[in-house]
């Protein structure tokens, strides 16, 4: 019981009183989350890919295969836009576009094999990142962080159900 008590009193030394928490959390995670993208950035340019390309791969396995006019929308992009990045990446074998038989208007992508093997990689590279940077933490550093980034989870997937009223 007494670690928990040494913890609570060495967070709440850490923090600055004259700041505001929130704003503070808010300032030191944008700085963490564009940390960790330079990272990211830096092992895809070496592999030819841009984020911008990541994240249509990341769109599609998160929601499966899907039309190149929802997919535009997704990224909020003109159809053009979306057109012209998946152009690139079907021709490196990251994506794959089918018509539907039914109305061959209608263009669905979806993410390859390939694809799929360039996001396993990036994430098993981000996971090693991380565990370099925390194992740089002391074991009760590491116990506090734990328990803030389970509860901010799920207080972000509580915001983001469908009955949530607004997200307070």
């Amino acid at each position: 019981m007494m670690i928990h008590v040494t913890m609570i009193v060495d967070v709440t030394r850490s923090i600055d009183l004259g700041e505001e928490p929130t704003e503070r959390i808010i300032a030191d995670f944008r700085a963490t989350i564009g940390a960790m993208k330079c990272a990211m950035s830096e092992r895809l340019v070496r592999l030819g890919i841009s984020m911008a390309q990541l994240n249509i791969m990341y769109v599609l396995q998160r929601n499966g295969e899907m039309p190149m006019s929802r997919l535009a929308d997704v990224l909020n992009v003109s159809l053009s836009n979306a057109s012209g990045l998946v152009d690139r990446m079907e021709e490196r074998g990251f994506i794959e576009r089918t018509r539907v038989a039914e109305d061959r208007r209608v263009v669905l992508v979806r993410v390859t094999n390939a694809g799929s093997r360039v996001i396993e990689e990036n994430d098993a590279l981000s996971d090693e990142l991380m565990r370099d940077v925390l194992g740089r933490l002391e074991p009760a550093q590491l116990v506090i962080i734990a328990g803030a980034v389970s509860d901010f989870r799920s207080a972000l997937e509580s915001r983001n159900r469908p009955e949530s009223s607004g997200g307070n």
